[in-house]
């Protein structure tokens, strides 16, 4: 992450004690420290198209509490969710809530579930920097979602199969087989931005949180590719329906490919998951995803006094 933006990040955000108490230093049955909402180690699943994020809000929470080690893996939804049904994993950060019958799992452990949402994202689509016309229908990308022709789109491009950015788009489109065409998956979120960029018939979804926040190394490629305002109007769409990705246009519903973010926890105890939960939906952590350009769920009040003289 650039350490420079990580350095304003942690300088802007305020101390953060909401919840989180005083803790006294004590060990396990095992004589290891035991793990508090300030202290302690876990590692916490998140999903690829919000990476940048979550590092930005745990270097601040890591630099405020420096007993708390938390180690961020970025993978992929369908992973993420298989790591957490199968008890390799406690916490995590996605863009969905589990389905009832995943929630099943748990219950029969006994475990209740702990989940926050904190942030609204959106789907940003990305094209070539050689494109004259950066204006696309929603329903283009619905139909290339359904397994139909587009002549608007010739390729539609995910960094995996088995991204939460791809199963979102099937079931926004309605396609219930899941048969596509013309839809590519590669590596990584590295990999569309580089492909995007020399295939001026292809479009990639990122998550804005990329284009926002980009890593240094990634910097150069998110400048040289155009953003595509976006329409949810079928037919007779005129220029001002069209919205690019914005806090603004997500939070007033113009942008139609919007999702929230939610950190799901279950440790079944008042851990480091419980910990950064409460730290990322206080009003400190919420206006660092404000300051990020993402949209908090909550939007942090300011007061203004006003003196008259």
């Amino acid at each position: 992450m650039n350490k420079q933006r990580k350095y304003f990040y942690i300088a802007g955000v305020l101390l953060f004690t909401a919840a989180a108490g005083v803790f006294v230093s004590c060990k396990d049955k095992d004589g290891a420290p035991e793990e508090t909402m300030t202290a302690g180690t876990i590692s916490i699943q998140v999903d690829y198209s919000v990476q940048p994020i979550v590092e930005d809000a745990l270097a601040v929470f890591q630099s405020i509490y420096p007993k708390a080690h938390i180690t961020q893996v970025n993978r992929n939804e369908a992973d993420i969710v298989q790591a957490l049904l199968n008890d390799s994993a406690r916490v995590a950060v996605i863009t969905r809530e589990l389905t009832a019958a995943e929630e099943s799992h748990f219950k029969k452990s006994g475990i209740k579930a702990r989940t926050v949402p904190f942030a609204k994202d959106g789907l940003a689509l990305i094209a070539s920097p050689a494109v004259t016309d950066t204006l696309i229908n929603l329903e283009d990308v619905y139909k290339v979602m359904r397994g139909e022709e587009s002549t608007a789109i010739k390729q539609l491009v995910f960094d995996s199969n088995r991204a939460g950015i791809a199963q979102y788009l099937i079931a926004k489109a309605g396609n219930a087989n899941k048969t596509l065409k013309n839809v590519y998956s590669l590596k990584n979120t590295a990999e569309v931005f580089t492909f995007v960029k020399n295939n001026p018939g292809a479009i990639g979804v990122v998550g804005v949180n990329w284009l926002l926040q980009p890593p240094v190394e990634l910097e150069k490629a998110v400048s040289e590719v155009k953003v595509l305002a976006v329409s949810k109007q079928a037919k007779g769409a005129t220029a001002k329906d069209y919205f690019k990705p914005s806090q603004t246009s997500i939070a007033d519903g113009n942008y139609p490919l919007t999702r929230t973010l939610y950190i799901l926890n279950y440790q079944g105890k008042k851990g480091l998951g419980t910990g950064f939960a409460t730290y990322l939906s206080a009003p400190e952590g919420q206006r660092l995803i404000l300051k990020s350009g993402l949209l908090p769920v909550t939007l942090p009040f300011r007061e203004i006094e006003i003196v008259n003289k």
